[in-house]
């Protein structure tokens, strides 16, 4: 009793562990505390054996999952896990080393995997010969050998099985046939004395054969067989012969009734059942079943139409004509001859998608069984995309400008440009020799602009005058009597304004009256620079412009598309901008003009191909960002063109919940632009100051992050049924009323 004890305290704790031997050119990985009759699948791919181990008891790992490496050897990991009485074996190759099936051996505790051809990869090491004098010889190195490349593993498939039985071999009883000798016989005849040793009733029919049958392709006296059989059961005859003769059979009590085509022919009770469909529509249906032998109806409308024409009986022109159109509706049925559905009928109903078939309890079951197994739900996925577009743009610019006077002649270095003026009165720059932009009226060289705004003229008047007056007496009635008040107001002319009379005044000084015209509105003359500039004699100014501008824009957007399988998603966000105006003269003389758009932002297109079994998705994607670029104006309407750029990833395979970054779309533009005087801007430091130098650096990169999410309709997640909002007022939104 105590030994057992001890043996059932050790099982808890757990008996198996890993040990690795080294030996020559091979490993020995030891499972000790394995047991007896240990069972061991194994499989070698991509330089990585991995076996699944069973044994008879539960052995437990004596110190958990446990991971030991022998780098000597070439053998960069080996580990063991599991529980219970199923673990998992992973050996795993370095670089360069050839891996092969163990042998495989154990003793009745112990399982022992042995790998042979094992060793540390040779490398071939340069040599330096400093001795020699000449040219130093290069190292050379020779790369260990990768594993070639294979294929991607299989992977698993759903699979729907059904078990069908032969409705063309009958079970019959009977004696056992000693020995059976046709030779060209006829075949209707022979089957017809076997059905009378086995002590069964004999019908043949043509009916319900095909049109090949129903010509005499199986008429009596043509049918030939051979047959040699010797002590078989009696249903093994029968049913070779029938199977010799290529007639169908069909057993009615005691009653073999044998023809062409019989297995279509119904005898026993007849059962309809209609089917709702769910997620396959009734034609797919109609079309599966149909290929699987049953007879499906369909209907046809076919139109007729005709035209006669009555003629003259005398010069055999027409007269007149009548059309006539005829419609005729007519039932077909379509189906393949051979199948497990052969004897059904059925119809559909695109309205309520709805299939319903008629035959034998057996054959509607057998159809059953098959629009389960199409009628599922297509798989959804939830695919995530982000999209970043990176602009980084680097501008660095250096300009150096100046200005000197020597008497009157001004030499000026403009950004790089070279100018010189003559003159007492002239500014040090660009302005004082006439140059002229866009929108500017023209300008005599030496003549500049001010900068006093216009005033309103005025005169003056000597003698003085003054403003005209006159009194306006205004009376004024209350409780306590009569008032009377006087006073002065300006005297108006017809246009509102004051008039002026002279001044009596003999000390008044001179008057200034602003000008005005004939209306009375005011007259604006240009302003009067009370001091002329002038820069001073023999001087020098200039101005240092250094300037690096760096700036990045990035656009980022995150769209979730719920996407079927078979199906395609997309979605548009952006601007609409203007890219070209078409002018039309019109036949009154007036002008038509047509506007043509682009959208500038984010276009994205995602086509689901499949999602099988194995959490593998396989789509296609198809990605735009571009952005909008002044190119001026047509008809005062602003035109842009389009920056953009596209990538088509083609169709690619991703695990559910993978995440896949698409890089590569970049676009990188540098531009350098200099100004300088001839010779004096080519001189060292000096040269500088006669130089300009703008450079302009931009770099535009795409990356495209994807990740597929299969949509769990049954355990519900983030999009199946189980999906409940986060907010409270979403909550409310979506709840029913």
């Amino acid at each position: 009793m105590g030994g057992g004890v001890a043996e059932a305290q050790t099982q808890r704790q757990g008996s198996l562990q890993l040990k690795l031997r080294r030996k020559p050119k091979a490993l020995e990985v030891v499972l000790a505390g394995v047991g007896a009759k240990p069972l061991l699948q194994q499989r070698l791919a991509n330089g990585i054996w991995e076996g699944q181990l069973r044994t008879q008891g539960s052995p437990g790992l004596m110190r958990g999952p446990q991971t030991l490496s022998l780098p000597e050897l070439g053998i960069e990991a080996v580990s063991l896990s599991g529980g219970g009485d199923s673990y998992r074996i992973t050996v795993r190759q370095a670089l360069g080393q050839s891996l092969k099936d163990p042998i495989v051996s154990a003793d009745g505790r112990n399982l022992i995997l042995t790998f042979t051809g094992l060793g540390t990869p040779k490398l071939q090491a340069g040599q330096l010969d400093l001795t020699t004098p000449g040219r130093v010889p290069q190292s050379r190195y020779a790369p260990p050998l990768r594993p070639r490349a294979v294929a991607p593993p299989l992977g698993d498939m759903a699979v729907g099985t059904m078990v069908l039985q032969n409705r063309s071999y009958l079970k019959l009883s009977g004696p056992i046939v000693p020995g059976l000798n046709f030779v060209d016989a006829d075949a209707k005849l022979a089957l017809k004395e076997l059905a009378k040793q086995g002590g069964y009733g004999f019908v043949f029919s043509n009916g319900g054969s095909s049109s090949a049958a129903s010509e005499g392709e199986f008429a009596a006296g043509e049918n030939k067989i051979s047959v040699y059989l010797n002590e078989v059961p009696f249903a093994v005859a029968f049913n070779t012969v029938l199977l010799a003769s290529g007639y169908q059979a069909r057993l009615q009590g005691r009653t073999l009734i044998v023809g062409p085509s019989v297995m279509g022919l119904n005898m026993g009770p007849t059962m309809s059942k209609v089917f709702r469909l769910n997620q396959v529509d009734a034609a797919s249906a109609k079309t599966y079943l149909g290929n699987l032998g049953a007879k499906i109806q369909v209907a046809s409308t076919s139109t007729t139409t005709s035209s006669e024409n009555d003629q003259d009986g005398g010069g055999g022109e027409s007269s007149s004509g009548q059309m006539t159109t005829s419609m005729a509706e007519e039932s077909m049925a379509f189906g393949a001859d051979v199948g497990p559905l052969v004897g059904l009928r059925g119809t559909t109903d695109a309205r309520l998608n709805t299939i319903t078939l008629i035959g034998e309890s057996e054959l509607i079951s057998i159809a059953e069984g098959y629009l389960r197994q199409i009628d599922l739900r297509k798989r959804q996925v939830a695919v995530r995309v982000q999209i970043l577009n990176v602009d980084l743009n680097n501008d660095r610019g250096i300009d150096s400008s100046f200005s000197a006077r020597l008497g009157n002649t001004f030499i000026v270095s403009e950004s790089g440009k070279a100018f010189m003026n003559f003159g007492d009165h002239l500014p040090g720059s660009s302005d004082g020799v006439g140059l002229l932009g866009d929108g500017t009226p023209y300008t005599r060289p030496g003549v500049y602009d001010a900068g006093i705004p216009k005033v309103q003229g005025q005169q003056v008047f000597d003698p003085p005058y003054v403003e005209a007056q006159k009194e306006v007496t205004t009376t004024t009635t209350n409780s306590g009597g009569t008032v009377r008040t006087t006073e002065l107001v300006p005297l108006l002319d017809k246009f509102g304004r004051p008039k002026w009379v002279e001044s009596t005044d003999p000390a008044a000084n001179p008057t200034l009256v602003p000008k005005v015209d004939g209306q009375g509105r005011p007259i604006y003359v240009p302003g009067k620079d009370p001091d002329q500039f002038a820069y001073p004699q023999n001087s020098v100014y200039g101005y240092l412009e250094a300037a690096i501008v760096s700036s990045s824009a990035k656009t980022l957007a995150q769209p979730t598309l719920l996407v079927q399988e078979g199906e395609t998603a997309s979605v548009e966000t952006g601007t609409s901008v203007i890219t070209s105006v078409t002018t039309t003269d019109t036949s009154n003389g007036s002008s038509q003009f047509t506007y043509q758009r682009s959208n500038a932002g984010l276009t994205l297109e995602v086509e689901v191909d499949k999602i099988d079994d194995n959490g593998f998705v396989t789509l296609d994607l198809t990605p735009e960002v571009s952005v909008p670029v002044p190119a001026g104006r047509n008809q005062g309407v602003a035109i842009f063109n389009i920056s953009g750029r596209k990538l088509s990833s083609g169709k690619i395979r991703l695990r559910d919940r993978q995440t896949l970054v698409l890089t590569g779309v970049i676009q990188d533009q540098d531009k350098e632009e200099v100004r300088k005087w001839p010779v004096l801007g080519d001189l060292p430091f000096l040269g500088q100051l006669f130089r300009s130098s703008v450079s302009n650096r931009q770099k535009s990169e795409l990356v495209i992050l994807v990740t597929p999410a299969i949509v769990d309709d049954e355990a519900g997640g983030s999009y199946g049924y189980g999906y409940r909002p986060s907010t409270r007022e979403a909550r409310q939104l979506m709840s029913p009323r």
